[in-house]
């Protein structure tokens, strides 16, 4: 099941993300989301079983 979280970030940051999602054709909510999943396997193949 989704979950949901709020977070805040800086104009400078959302500038970037809102013209990386428009290269993409996503939302900045969809990118925030890629993007999180992606660090989140990333680490998870860091840590030892």
């Amino acid at each position: 099941m989704a979950k949901r979280i709020s977070t805040y970030i800086t104009e400078g940051i959302y500038d970037i993300l809102q013209k990386w999602a428009n290269e993409q054709s996503r939302s900045i909510t969809g990118l925030s989301a890629f993007i999180l999943e992606q660090a989140g396997r990333e680490l998870q193949k860091q840590i030892p079983q």
